[in-house]
């Protein structure tokens, strides 16, 4: 059984540019992938490979994925938590912090794993700092906590952000510490917390130094959250009466 963060408050002021950039970036790259040769020649030339570490594939590696699904899961995540942050950050801030924050997964997944010769591919290093970034922003935005296995949805439990990406990203530590021990993980979940955490740090940043029209349009999304919760308690309690 697995969790899956999903935000119900997903609305913007402005068009998320950068978001939908990325989206459509990784989308092209992952089509000329397909016509350009064997897909490990492809990998073990711009993937990270920790046994040879570069700043030159750390950044090749953010817009590599190694299939649809696997491409499908990091956009729908980038889109679900992007557009709020990078309405609030601004374009140029947020390809920073999207970068810092894929570079911070690339260095833990290291040095959890310095040995290995499988390149790592992916952006989801880079999307959970993104991730980590709105946690600290809207701690109280709608979210769904949604339990299921392979393809089925076990139960969903209607909560806040703070509940909902924390118990994700507590979700992917935990299967961090199991890949230790067993080897037969696929998916780099040190690479998620690494991205996360410096997304904790760039969020704390962002809220001492934004600037009062920022706070204003961030104070705005909140509040948009907090009517949503009430009225959809008081048409919870209607239909209950």
């Amino acid at each position: 059984m697995f969790i899956f963060p999903y935000n119900r408050d997903n609305s913007v002021e402005d068009t998320p540019w950068v978001v939908v950039g990325l989206i459509v970036i990784n989308s092209a790259l992952l089509v000329l992938s397909w016509f350009a040769g064997p897909t490990e020649t492809l990998f073990m030339k711009y993937g990270f490979t920790p046994a040879h570490p570069q700043i030159f594939t750390a950044f090749t590696s953010m817009f590599l994925h190694a299939g649809f699904w696997h491409l499908f899961g990091n956009m729908w995540f980038l889109w679900m938590f992007g557009n709020q942050v990078e309405n609030i950050l601004g374009r140029w801030q947020f390809c920073l912090v999207y970068l810092v924050c894929g570079f911070g997964g690339d260095f833990l997944h290291y040095l959890f794993n310095s040995t290995s010769t499988i390149p790592l591919v992916g952006a989801s290093g880079a999307i959970s700092g993104i991730a980590g970034c709105f946690f600290v922003l809207y701690p109280k935005a709608n979210f769904d906590l949604v339990f299921y296995f392979r393809f089925w949805v076990l139960k969903t439990i209607h909560t806040y952000t703070s509940v909902a990406v924390g118990a994700w990203i507590a979700e992917q530590a935990l299967l961090g510490v199991l890949s230790l021990k067993f080897q037969s993980f696929s998916v780099a979940f040190w690479g998620h917390v690494g991205g996360f955490a410096v997304g904790l740090v760039a969020g704390g940043l962002a809220t001492l130094l934004m600037p009062k029209r920022k706070k204003v349009v961030l104070r705005r999304a909140r509040h948009r959250s907090l009517q949503t919760r009430v009225s959809q308690t008081d048409e919870s309690l209607h239909l209950k009466s």
